[in-house]
């Protein structure tokens, strides 16, 4: 398998994933957006992304439901 095609792979399966967890980490939220992992926390920073738990300096992480609405909503 090349490489191209066994990164597509990994691509395709963590986005199933994705479609099927409660709560999404960053990297998540950058797979089902197709946002960069700074634009994820630019939004968050002006407020139009609510993670669901924010820790200082942690792990964010997304309530699936707020993203589908995110994204729904025309994400900008």
């Amino acid at each position: 398998m090349s490489d191209l095609t066994h990164h597509e792979e990994r691509m395709r399966l963590r986005l199933q994933l994705a479609q099927h967890k409660e709560y999404l980490d960053v990297n998540d939220v950058v797979i089902l957006t197709g946002f960069s992992r700074s634009t994820i926390f630019r939004r968050v920073s002006q407020g139009k992304l609510k993670p669901f738990q924010s820790v200082p300096n942690g792990k964010l992480l997304f309530s699936s439901q707020s993203i589908k609405d995110f994204i729904e909503g025309g994400a900008r």
